[in-house]
């Protein structure tokens, strides 16, 4: 009786090892940029986040981060062991941060196109994440993730700040816009 029980366990192991192996010719399927006849790049695919609801603020107004905005100041800065450093860029008249209804966002800023999408989280964060970074195009969806807070949004100004925590110290950024 033992003997049939392992027999019969063997065959069953052998059957299924060998009929789990089989490959049925399913490979990953570039998708098409939207607008494109062409196969894009995994950076161009269609973003698995979820589109942004564009109403932040306060409900009863109605506050939109959604449309453009002119950039007033670009502020970076660091803090740590060795000190503290920073830097601000004032706005010019040609930059700009655009953020569309579809989780869209698009940044000429000192002369560089940046373009990304964007997330508001329930918190209001806005996680941003980078296809295109300081004019150099991102290789992977991810690679490039700022997460920002409101501050004072209103109809006609906002500001966003990120602050990210290492051993070495603090670095930080705040963008100042308005409509």
């Amino acid at each position: 009786m033992k003997k049939i029980i392992i027999i019969l366990f063997v065959a069953c192991l052998n059957a299924a090892l060998f009929s789990s192996c089989s490959k049925d010719g399913l490979a990953p399927v570039p998708q098409q940029s939207k607008g494109s006849s062409t196969i894009s790049p995994a950076k161009n695919n269609i973003s698995p986040v979820i589109p942004p609801d564009p109403i932040v603020g306060n409900v009863n107004t109605a506050i939109t981060l959604s449309g453009q905005w002119k950039l007033v100041k670009d502020s970076t800065g660091y803090s740590g062991g060795q000190g503290a450093s920073g830097s601000a860029y004032k706005g010019i008249a040609a930059d700009y941060f655009e953020f569309t209804n579809d989780g869209k966002l698009y940044i000429q800023e000192n002369g560089s196109a940046d373009s990304a999408t964007y997330t508001i989280n329930t918190d209001k964060s806005i996680t941003v994440n980078y296809l295109v970074y300081n004019g150099i195009p991102v290789t992977s969806y991810g690679a490039v993730i700022t997460n920002f807070h409101q501050v004072n949004l209103t109809s006609v100004s906002v500001t966003l700040t990120s602050s990210v925590a290492s051993p070495q110290g603090i670095a930080y950024r705040t963008i100042d816009l308005k409509r």
